[in-house]
């Protein structure tokens, strides 16, 4: 499994193999924001991680090769952090992104490009919100063929204020495309949180779809739990596990139950 660790905006392990070329480009007296690119050259497995105590700008380009199968698995806790991410995906490329973060403030803007024909994502997005979170993505479809799936769903609580703001994109004639945009955010509080999905699509052969939901859980799933002998806090942890860990590989489920168990014990 390849590993990449950062700290703050620095490179500090990289464990990889020929599968993935990366190149750093530190901040300097003329641009205030490191930039590190990632490309994915053969089919791979990458574990990305962040960590932070401090203010920190970040841009990652990440692109996937043609015909590669890669599969992302990010990690980032921290505070106050800002990171733009750029995706480009190429012809039949089929990339999976599975995320958990668990920060007391950030944002984040996620551009993702499908280029060519084929190009699939599927982008599982879970966090803890107890700051100021605001989520920007757009999503690019510029070639025929091509699928994004993109799920992002929060826990918001403390003074957690979490923002989802989704828009895809989808040119005329590029046909037979899929875009899907399902959104939810659990919140624990009484902040405002928002989702504000979008779909342009100037195409009529086209599947799209979105949904966004924000409130609590369901008062019967937590009826049936708590007819079944279950306490109100072991309930909702229940619940809160389930939502997170939903679709999620094992090693980021893992960090999510750590996390969970730190803010319902």
């Amino acid at each position: 499994m390849n590993k990449i660790k950062i700290v703050s905006d620095v490179l500090e392990k990289l464990e990889i193999d020929d599968s993935i070329e990366i190149e750093e480009i530190p901040k300097n007296e003329f641009f205030d924001v490191t930039t590190i690119c990632i490309n994915i050259v053969k089919d791979t497995d990458l574990i990305l991680e962040y960590s932070t105590r401090k203010a920190t700008k970040l841009n990652v380009k990440i692109k996937v090769l043609k015909d590669v199968r890669f599969n992302l698995y990010e990690y980032r806790y921290g505070k106050n952090f800002k990171v733009q991410y750029q995706y480009n995906l190429l012809e039949n490329s089929d990339t999976k992104i599975y995320k958990f973060y668990d920060v007391a403030g950030i944002k984040e803007m996620n551009m993702i490009y499908l280029l060519e024909n084929n190009a699939k994502i599927d982008y599982y997005f879970k966090t803890i919100s107890s700051g100021c979170e605001k989520y920007n993505m757009t999503i690019y479809h510029y070639a025929s063929n091509t699928i994004s799936n993109i799920y992002n769903n929060g826990i918001n609580i403390l003074k957690g204020n979490l923002t989802f703001n989704i828009s895809s994109f989808v040119l005329e004639d590029k046909i037979d495309t899929c875009v899907l945009q399902n959104s939810r955010i659990i919140n624990l509080t009484n902040n405002k949180c928002q989702i504000k999905p979008n779909l342009f699509i100037d195409e009529y052969n086209v599947e799209a779809s979105h949904s966004a939901y924000i409130g609590g859980f369901s008062a019967d799933d937590m009826f049936y739990l708590n007819s079944r002998g279950i306490n109100e806090l072991d309930a909702l942890k229940l619940l809160i596990n389930g939502f997170l860990t939903k679709d999620m590989p094992k090693y980021l489920v893992t960090r999510i139950k750590r996390n969970i168990n730190k803010y319902w014990r």
